[in-house]
């Protein structure tokens, strides 16, 4: 009855078929006689069992199994048997039942059954009353019992069901969660040794060196040694190379979109360059910059004091603004595809921790990294020419033009004022003459994006660069067909190029080619990203709708119209799925039917 209590409450849906009892029981069935069979079984339980079991058959095996009349009564019957045994103790003796085990009728249900009690995690986006970090019986145990008892039973786990890899994953999170990071380094090295190409688990190895790293950080006193910095920085580039593993390891997946390893990348990277700011060798200057920093991390400079001493380092350290602005820039351009509602959640996702806000999340980050890594001081010095340009590109993400999602979220501010002055200022900063100067390729499609983001706010401003000039900037993006650009701009080859009632009123196969061009390379590259994931589970996120007015102009961003629409999300998005949001008149004011 334990055994069935232990499962019926923590495994929604769970059964033990008729055979495995009978086989626990020693009952020798007559395979011809299933009515004596089913007796025989009944006669062997308590009266008080008898009123707690109900039987269950499967329609297109007929397989009998037997379950607790509601898991409320498998509560309070483990709830009462705890008085005397734990349930640690009473899941340590199931599994080395043998018989349930090894016994063949039923087996894989079974199996899967015990794997969820130990790992499977609550999920709200499964009808869950919460999203939590372990499987409710490993929850409980830590608890109610304490944590050895629960690493101890998920070891007789991984020991008892083959050596699975999920189960040294889930020793490696509980033991970092409870700071035993020695031990969660050698789990995450069984996890991957077992599944070597799983994007999760080496993500679970990432987040085991994350998790170190900042513990060392946070304990780290005036009294450190040099050795101890160093050790530390180690600590925090090999997180970032396992995350980096978890990024390769998902492009693989096709099922799925693990994009856990680029958070975690961003996370380890900006707090390692936080770190690096508070010491001594890179001091702020009086404007409470860190000129010495940037020299560092953005050129071949290196400060004699560190010279020898983070030898082993300097080549990772100088590739770390790279690096973090990779992952950064794949976040931002995976949030210009999809939706991100709140309480929308990914049933399949299996991420170490869930972030509520990915785009505020971005737009908080991308200041962290821009602000060690800019510096205004040096910006005014003479310089070398490629050293100039870094900084300059430092200094615009800073402000936030260094990606598709920071730049948007200007439309979404709710100072306009501050956000107009901003977006001026950084198109200042690409170029006076974006002509002359020839672009760079990512530059290029910020500045354009910069332009429809201020025309929307500020549609008087005299940075603006008209239609017909952006188009001509664009060109690249067509022209150079065999180079492989982001989605974005291509995204703004149809914005720039979308028929325009001024500039277009004679028809030209030039233009038409551009348009279809640019749609039918979106059209591939979604199918690439979304993969054989379902489309439900990734929404496409809708950024701008065609408008009434002409050039810029003719494009109106989501944020307007979200503020003129009132309810609630699903009541918004069956106003667009059944056609009643062309029937209410300030949005057919806004929009081009």
């Amino acid at each position: 009855m334990r055994y069935v209590a232990l499962l019926n409450f923590y495994v929604h849906n769970s059964y033990i078929s008729l055979s495995h009892c009978e086989a626990f029981l020693g009952l020798m069935p007559c395979a011809e006689m299933t009515a004596v069979r089913q007796h025989d079984f009944i006669s062997n339980l308590s009266e008080q069992a008898q009123l707690i079991f109900i039987e269950l058959r499967e329609t297109t095996t007929y397989i009998t199994s037997i379950q607790i009349i509601h898991y409320l009564v498998a509560k309070e019957i483990l709830n009462q048997l705890s008085e005397s045994r734990p349930q640690s103790e009473t899941a340590m003796d199931l599994l080395q039942e043998k018989v349930f085990l090894h016994h063949r009728f039923g087996r894989e249900e079974f199996i899967k059954f015990i794997r969820d009690l130990f790992i499977k995690r609550d999920k709200k986006s499964r009808g869950d009353n919460t999203d939590s970090l372990f499987s409710p019986f490993i929850e409980h145990v830590c608890k109610k019992e304490n944590p050895e008892k629960a690493i101890e039973v998920l070891k007789h786990a991984y020991d008892c069901l083959g050596k699975d890899a999920f189960f040294a994953q889930q020793l490696a999170r509980l033991h970092y969660n409870y700071e035993k990071f020695e031990e969660a380094q050698q789990w995450a090295e069984k996890a991957t040794s077992l599944l070597p190409t799983d994007s999760f688990i080496l993500d679970t190895e990432g987040q085991v060196y994350r998790k170190w790293f900042s513990y060392r950080v946070d304990k780290k006193s005036h009294e450190a040694t040099p050795e101890d910095i160093i050790q530390t920085i180690e600590m925090a580039l090999k997180a970032m190379k396992c995350f980096r593993a978890a990024q390769q390891a998902a492009k693989s997946e096709k099922e799925s979109m693990n994009n856990a390893g680029y958070f975690g990348e961003v996370e380890v990277g900006c707090r390692l360059l936080n770190l690096l700011s508070t010491l001594d060798v890179f001091s702020k200057n009086t404007s409470k910059e860190h000129p010495e920093l940037v020299l560092y991390l953005l050129t071949d400079y290196i400060p004699e004091d560190i010279k020898k001493p983070w030898a082993k380092l300097h080549s990772r350290l100088k590739g770390l603004r790279q690096n973090i602005y990779n992952a950064l820039d794949w976040i931002s351009e995976d949030l210009s595809y999809f939706q991100t509602d709140k309480n929308q959640t990914d049933e399949d996702n299996e991420r170490e921790e869930q972030i509520p806000n990915p785009r505020g999340w971005l737009k908080r980050q991308c200041k962290v990294y821009a602000t060690f890594l800019s510096s205004e001081t040096l910006m005014e010095e003479n310089g070398a020419e490629s050293k100039t340009q870094l900084i300059r590109q430092m200094n615009i993400y800073k402000y936030g033009g260094g990606n598709v999602t920071t730049i948007l979220s200007f439309l979404s501010d709710k100072n306009d004022k501050k956000a107009i002055h901003t977006l001026e200022k950084i198109i200042s900063f690409f170029s006076e003459d974006p002509q002359r100067d020839n672009l760079e390729d990512t530059d290029r499609i910020h500045y354009i994006l910069c332009h429809f983001t201020l025309a929307y706010l500020s549609p008087g401003s005299s940075r603006l660069l008209d239609l017909q000039t952006l188009r001509e900037l664009s060109m690249p993006f067509y022209k150079k067909r065999k180079t492989t650009f982001p989605a974005s701009a291509h995204f703004l080859l149809t914005l720039l190029y979308w028929p325009d009632a001024a500039l277009d009123k004679d028809s030209n196969s030039g233009k038409d080619d551009i348009l279809k061009s640019a749609l039918e390379t979106l059209k591939r590259l979604h199918d690439i990203k979304i993969k054989d994931v379902a489309p439900r589970k990734k929404k496409i996120y809708t950024i701008f709708f065609l408008g009434k007015g002409y050039g810029l102009w003719k494009i109106v961003p989501k944020t307007k119209i979200d503020k003129l629409m009132k309810g609630s999300l699903d009541e918004r998005r069956k106003m667009w799925q059944n056609g009643n949001v062309w029937k209410i008149g300030k949005y057919i004011q806004c929009l081009r039917e």
